[in-house]
């Protein structure tokens, strides 16, 4: 058997001293930092090229630069369309798909808000339309003409016909309606008096209902701001009130354009309330 060599030194190497790392034998004492020449270990020494190096002067690896040959340049090309294609097949697969977004507690109060809105809009419009359709007036339109109520008859828009004697002109110069003078009396009166035509009895179209202005309530002295429910509302958070309809809110404060805090009379309980739901009294 032929005697094992020194991977450093070439010499003989006895079993006492031998070390095996590296694919090679090593005396204990050869087995050094290529760069140092710091004795190493198994523990803390690093092999490159099946040599031994410290943590100090192990070789960095470094990329190798690739030519850019025409070859490379079409590879490239077709991986780059390729991905448009899968890019553009994803986005063809997307359409016509919605994308859920989670609801966070400030859009849940925004959509609440919106919703409120959208009902005290819906109920002022009907409130408006019911008075409007109180305070029609009594002519109603029919067939593209107006038609009152009580248009009278033709006959009393006509005058009166002639009576037999005459017309009153003619009455005047006949003999009976000659005027008669004594000298004691002075002058005299006319047989007869002026024509007078007849009453008419066209009455007037009524007029149109005007409904009376709602009577502003006394304001409430030494309560602040007042408002008054017009819909019932029940509290979504913790620092809200819940009222009903009618129910007072006494010592109300704005907080911005579509919430103000009050104490609601009937309960006692003050919080945020929606704006939108009351009306002011004061």
């Amino acid at each position: 058997m032929p005697p094992k060599l020194c991977g450093k030194c070439d010499k003989t190497v006895y079993p006492t001293e031998e070390l095996k790392c590296l694919d090679k034998v090593w005396h204990k004492g050869c087995f050094k930092c290529e760069i140092c020449n710091m004795t190493l270990n198994m523990k803390n020494y690093k092999g490159y090229d099946k040599l031994p190096y410290c943590t100090a002067h192990y070789p960095t690896t470094k990329h190798t630069a690739v030519a850019d040959t025409p070859e490379i340049r079409r590879i490239q090309e077709n991986t780059k369309i390729q991905s448009n294609i899968q890019y553009h097949a994803e986005f063809e697969k997307q359409k016509g798909k919605k994308t859920d977004i989670a609801e966070d507690p400030e859009m849940m109060r925004v959509k609440k808000n919106m919703e409120v809105i959208s009902n005290v809009s819906y109920h002022g419009d009907k409130e408006r339309r019911e008075q409007m359709e109180q305070a029609r007036p009594a002519e109603q339109l029919e067939g593209g003409r107006n038609v009152r109520s009580n248009p009278g008859r033709i006959a009393d828009m006509e005058p009166a016909m002639e009576p037999a004697g005459g017309t009153p002109y003619s009455n005047r110069n006949s003999a009976s309606a000659r005027q008669v003078y004594d000298s004691n009396v002075g002058k005299g009166q006319p047989a007869q008096q002026a024509y007078q035509p007849p009453a008419q009895s066209y009455q007037p179209p009524p007029q149109a209902y005007q409904p009376p202005p709602p009577a502003n309530p006394a304001p409430a002295a030494g309560k602040g701001m007042v408002c008054q429910a017009m819909y019932d509302y029940d509290a979504a958070d913790a620092d809200e009130v819940s009222f009903r309809e009618g129910d007072k809110i006494v010592f109300c404060q704005p907080i911005d354009a579509g919430w103000m805090e009050g104490t609601v009379e009937r309960t006692g309980k003050r919080g945020m309330l929606p704006s939108n739901y009351v009306e002011k009294m004061n």
